[in-house]
């Protein structure tokens, strides 16, 4: 049958003409024709043969489809499928959020190991040796302890003032805001995809 119907259908299709008519004939058999192409197309079949053989086979294939029995799927088959979807997107979430995670640190961890060798390049070509090093080492601590201390000891003395507390107030504001950006957006980022829309 197969065999019949790629030589019937594809000698129409290579004629202008019938490939119409095949249309036609697949929106029969669909029941999308209305009354002037249904008459149209009945007068066609009358006169050729080889639309009407095409005809006739396309329903007897329409016929044996109708009739196949149509499988039952299980009584909770759309549970199943809902439960394996949402099964799907839990691991994608984990993924995804795994993912950020990993390069978040990934970043942090190569900014402070490029801090670190930095710091550690300058001191090392500015000192002879490891005793010296380590001298400087301690005089930078004491030196960032006074700075330290009188950082602080500005901070609250400026932090008395009124303008002072409002660039501060302002300053808070924007590193909150950020963060909370960041935040929503890693959890738009690991939301499932329904809840999105």
């Amino acid at each position: 049958m197969a065999d019949k119907l790629t030589k019937v259908t594809s000698s129409l299709y290579e004629s202008p003409d019938h490939s119409d008519y095949l249309m036609l004939i697949s929106l029969k058999l669909d029941g999308m024709l209305d009354p002037q192409e249904k008459v149209r197309l009945d007068r066609h079949l009358e006169q050729c043969n080889q639309c009407r053989a095409q005809s006739l086979l396309w329903q007897a294939i329409d016929q044996r489809l109708y009739a196949a029995p149509v499988p039952e799927l299980a009584p909770n088959f759309s549970h199943q499928v809902a439960a394996r979807i949402a099964r799907q997107e839990r691991q994608r979430n984990l993924q995804v959020g795994l993912v950020l995670t990993v390069l978040t640190v990934l970043v942090w961890a190569l900014g402070l190991v490029g801090a670190c060798s930095l710091v550690g390049a300058l001191i090392y070509t500015n000192m002879g040796s490891f005793a010296a090093t380590g001298q400087f080492l301690a005089e930078a601590w004491a030196v960032a302890g006074v700075v330290g201390q009188s950082l602080w000891e500005v901070i609250l003395e400026t932090a008395s003032t009124s303008t002072t507390l409002g660039i501060a107030s302002v300053y808070l504001v924007i590193v909150v805001g950020a963060l909370a950006v960041w935040c929503i957006f890693i959890q738009r980022t690991t939301q499932p995809v329904r809840s999105r829309m």
